[in-house]
């Protein structure tokens, strides 16, 4: 990854200017760590599908930490652009965005697949949404892409009527439906927690994009 561009995007979407200001940067071959007088921001590789498109050099997961006790972390997630720009997903403008390409070149299951990890919280109302995260080594969120396979790593979403992804188009018009789940800490930090989610993403003939999103299920803990 390219460590300044990284730090520029850094600086353009998420540090909580003029407050927040970057005091150390340490760099190494296949991530980065950025330290701010607020916390630090860990920079690593992702195999988000995205990262497959043409235009896209390399997708980037961001961890937010902050030395403020029972604050959870913040993930982000950025994308080094073949010409050089870095997107961040979270930003509700990058992401409708992104979703006008879906009538031309864009995977829709790569969209549905960070929508599922970065808008599944309870607020999406941005400009730059914050996706919560257990640890670090959890994402907040994600796309069902496979219903077998979500209830095999979470049994107790076998009792939820979950829906595989759906996709049609007629014309310039487009519509993607999946279900996402969000996982989280419930019960002020004891015990976890899975929220069902159910998407339609819509591409209108004029390249607007609009979603709609409705709880299936919430707080769904395991037996």
């Amino acid at each position: 990854m390219n460590g300044d561009r990284m730090v520029a995007a850094l600086e353009r979407y998420i540090l909580n200017a003029p407050d927040e200001r970057i005091t150390a940067r340490r760099d190494w071959p296949d991530s980065m760590t950025v330290r701010t007088n607020w916390g630090s921001y860990g920079f690593q590789h992702s195999d988000w599908l995205i990262a497959q498109e043409s235009w896209v050099d390399e997708a980037v997961w961001v961890v937010m930490r902050t030395p403020v006790e029972d604050v959870m972390l913040e993930t982000y997630g950025m994308l080094e652009c073949c010409d050089g720009t870095v997107l961040c997903v979270n930003d509700l403008a990058t992401m409708r965005d992104l979703g006008r390409r879906l009538v031309d070149d864009l995977n829709p299951m790569a969209y549905a697949e960070l929508l599922g990890e970065f808008y599944s919280g309870p607020r999406i109302d941005g400009p730059v949404v914050s996706a919560p995260t257990v640890s670090e080594l959890a994402r907040s969120g994600w796309f069902i892409d496979d219903v077998a396979s979500a209830v095999a790593a979470h049994p107790q979403l076998g009792a939820i009527a979950l829906e595989p992804p759906r996709l049609s188009r007629a014309g310039g018009r487009v519509e993607l439906g999946f279900d996402s789940c969000h996982y989280y800490l419930d019960h002020f930090g004891v015990g976890a927690a899975i929220d069902v989610l159910r998407w339609k993403v819509t591409v209108d003939e004029s390249r607007e994009v609009s979603w709609r999103r409705e709880y299936v299920a919430q707080r769904v803990t395991r037996k």
